[in-house]
């Protein structure tokens, strides 16, 4: 037998492939099995899983391991000859491995068919970014391994089996001894992981450079596009040797309008939808289809489907990397050309979808507009540097004229353009979390208006009344903040912009907002009246929405002055309004204040489903910035009425993560409430028990806290029969381990069995014990013991 594998392998392990080598091995066992492609984008390790497999399973193939590295072939011809001369004399079971199919597919299949069909002992293993189409061909996609996510809080523990999180570690610690894994570091190499999306060579290539940068700078280079001429070893082909030529060889043979709608995509974050990919295409609809089915088949692009959201066209960072290359290469004009198409095409679509953000649709709505972020964001960024560079070029026109200094007429319709952009982001932002980044906007943009504001444009509608809608926004973002002083400045700035205009009914919802902002102050007079007042003005105009917002502010003032019964009536009134026009945001927040009136009432019953209602609200648009002040209500709740301390703390932890990161304010009387609970809990649960529980709710990401809060909604059935459980001898010691804080892993190295042995265990365990956590576990057996 003869084993002929060139494939390149790394230093390090393989890792994070164990079931997919088990998968592809398990076909090359299977005789009935004779063509085997692994297909996925460039980097993934499709070669290095074809040579770990085939040399797994050489015992089988007596007639050896032949493999033809294609790219290497000057062209087809030679590929094929080579593939005659290994198949030619075949009497045992063969296997050919065939390494880079991508690129001529198309004339290797027909030929490859053939030796198939002529050559019942031979089967071929291959790998490519695009797959043959012969009858009988089993495709095997061969993904990025999985980054850890977006986490809050990182911990080693949480993180340090994560494959993608495994392979940067390991390949750092031998480009530099002195690496290791740490809470001082875990949040940049988490961020790494995730940033370069766990593909296997680029995070290879990418801990290389720990030799010359710790983690949070090596993210920090990274993040300015440092990883596009990622460097690797010589030793490995061509193809594999940088990032940059990953992501040439992965586009060789696109044609140059393929080309030039790659390079346009590139330019989307986070993806695009496909609506939207064909309405910025450079090409006909034709080509723009045939286009993207080939980047499809090609792993240029990949149909991402989300929950609740539109699918997106996804692309990898190597390809979009190489793709802003290309639009760097086409000269500046070009590159001009592409971004303004794409700021232009969000500045129309943002504020198309304003209006929808408050009506029936808001769910749809609001997740289109939160999945764009990261373009809107892009877009912003162009539309403030063109504006800089033609402010720069009007001060100067200006001087030269000797001095008068009017807005050019295309300076101002730019700073509209960016302005009605950053008013339609409130919403998403607020939704989103975006606080103090929305408020940077805000504030920068509302400045550059009013330093612009020269000549005749001082008095003109249209800007004073864009100004007036930046201050209000502003207002709201500040508020979220916990900054009232600063959201009462922004609010009384709206109103006089207002009142100049000579328009009471625009004036009225900033002057609502404004009351309840010297409420918050504690200028509890004057904010009180000032709402009242508002509320009046927003009724007589029939402006629906505003009212309803007013009213709910005016109730929350109410009930923090003890006047329930009318409290209770303006909220009604309000729910009513807001469960018309599927307003959900605004419901959720009024069902909160609602859960607050009936705590005050003693009516525990209706305050618990009040809250979770409110939390399923929130959960059903992703909202971030208040859903931490519904998590801690509930949380207390469940403490102090149910007696449910570990749920309490996981959801307390969560809480106060999530309005870390989005910098969601908290009112002085809650936040001694909450460190009182805090307290509390450290007691009951024990410093061991509290602090796994604590460390759980952190790790806990925003997407699941909703559903962790209505999973503690009610005892367990454990808990409240009071019945024993038997566990099987096994599993209660598997138990004890996990409730000292074991991994998994660790748990089957002590007890010398199976990892997978050991996720059964602990399942049945928590099936047993009617738990959904470790910590839960913990707690359990720590109560029988």
């Amino acid at each position: 037998m003869s084993t002929d594998l060139w494939t390149y392998r790394p230093a390090a392990d393989m890792v994070g492939r164990e079931f997919d080598l088990i998968g592809v091995q398990g076909r090359l066992e299977d005789p009935s099995v004779r063509l085997i492609t692994l297909t996925g984008p460039g980097g993934v390790g499709k070669s290095r899983l074809a040579a770990e497999a085939a040399a797994g399973v050489a015992e089988l193939f007596p007639g050896g391991i032949h493999s033809i590295d294609l790219p290497a072939c000057l062209d087809l011809e030679s590929v094929l000859e080579n593939i005659d001369k290994t198949v030619r004399d075949i009497t045992e079971r063969t296997l050919l491995l065939l390494d880079g199919i991508e690129h001529i597919a198309g004339g290797l299949a027909v030929p490859l068919a053939r030796h198939l069909g002529d050559t019942p002992l031979l089967t071929v293993l291959a790998t490519g970014q695009e797959i043959l189409r012969i009858s009988g061909e089993c495709v095997l996609p061969v993904p990025p391994l999985p980054p850890p996510g977006e986490l809050l809080e990182a911990d080693v523990a949480d993180v340090q089996d994560n494959p993608a999180v495994q392979l940067f570690v390991r390949c750092g610690r031998r480009a530099n001894p002195a690496f290791a894994l740490t809470p001082e570091n875990v949040g940049a190499v988490v961020d790494i992981c995730n940033l370069l999306e766990g593909v296997p060579l680029v995070l290879e290539l990418a801990a290389r450079r720990l030799r010359l940068y710790p983690p949070q700078e090596l993210l920090g280079w990274l993040r300015r596009g440092g990883d596009r001429h990622l460097p690797g070893p010589v030793d490995v082909p061509e193809r594999q040797r940088s990032t940059l030529a990953i992501a040439e060889w992965s586009c060789r043979g696109l044609s140059a309008p393929q080309r030039s709608l790659l390079a346009q995509l590139a330019l989307f974050q986070g993806g695009v939808t496909l609506p939207t990919a064909e309405k910025v295409s450079p090409l006909g609809a034709a080509e723009t289809t045939v286009a993207l089915e080939t980047m499809l088949d090609r792993g240029l692009l990949t149909l991402e489907e989300r929950p609740r959201a539109d699918s997106r066209l996804t692309m990898p960072r190597t390809v979009r990397a190489y793709g802003l290359a290309l639009l760097d290469e086409a000269g500046e004009e070009r590159t001009l050309a592409a971004r303004q198409a794409h700021a232009h095409y969000y500045r129309r679509l943002l504020p198309a979808l304003e209006g929808r953000f408050h009506g029936s649709e808001q769910q749809r709505w609001l997740r289109v507009a939160v999945a764009e972020h990261d373009n809107v964001l892009a877009a912003l960024r162009h539309l403030e540097n063109e504006d800089g560079a033609g402010a720069h070029e009007g001060h100067e026109k200006g001087r030269g004229e000797g001095g008068g200094g009017r807005v050019r007429p295309e300076r101002a319709a730019a700073l509209l353009e960016r302005a009605g952009l950053v008013t339609a982001c409130l919403q998403p932002w607020l939704v989103r979390g975006e606080l103090k980044e929305g408020l940077r906007w805000f504030d920068a943009t509302g400045q550059a208006l009013k330093g612009a504001e020269w000549g005749e444009r001082a008095e003109d509608e249209e800007w004073l009344r864009t100004r007036a809608r930046l201050y209000c926004g502003a207002g709201v973002l500040a508020a979220a903040l916990g900054d009232h002083d600063g959201a009462a400045h922004r609010h009384r700035r709206a109103v006089a912009l207002y009142k100049r205009l000579r328009d009471p009914q625009a004036a009225a919802l900033p002057s609502a907002r404004l009351g309840h902002a010297l409420f918050r102050c504690g200028e509890r007079p004057e904010g009180r009246a000032l709402l009242s007042a508002s509320l009046t003005a927003l009724d007589g105009h029939g402006d629906t929405a505003g009212s309803a917002e007013a009213a709910a502010a005016l109730a929350e003032v109410l009930l923090a002055s003890g006047e329930t019964r009318q409290a209770r009536a303006l909220l009604e009134r309000v729910g009513r309004v807001q469960r018309q026009n599927g307003a959900v945001r605004d419901l959720a927040r009024t069902v909160h204040l609602g859960a607050r009136l009936y705590l005050c009432e003693g009516d525990d019953d209706s305050a618990r489903a009040a809250l979770r209602e409110s939390i399923g609200l929130y959960e059903s648009i992703g909202e971030r910035t208040e859903l931490p002040a519904v998590l801690e209500m509930f949380a207390l709740l469940i403490l102090q009425r149910a007696g449910r301390p570990q749920p309490a703390a996981r959801l307390l932890a969560a809480a106060g993560a999530l309005r870390s990161r989005t910098g969601a304010g908290v009112e002085r009387e809650r936040a001694d409430r909450l460190r009182a609970a805090v307290d509390e809990l450290r007691r009951r649960l024990g410093g061991a028990v509290f602090a796994t529980a604590w460390a759980e709710g952190l790790r806990l990401r925003p997407e699941a806290m909703a559903t962790e809060a209505l999973g503690a909604a009610e005892p367990s059935r454990t808990e409240d029969s009071g019945e024993s459980v038997a566990l099987t001898p096994r599993q209660l010691q598997v138990a004890l381990l996990v409730a000292d804080g074991m991994t998994n892993r660790q748990i089957a190295q002590h007890l010398d069995i199976a990892e997978w042995t050991v996720v059964n265990h602990v399942r049945n365990v928590m099936r047993k014990l009617g738990c959904t956590s470790r910590v839960q576990v913990a707690w359990a057996v720590g109560r029988s013991r």
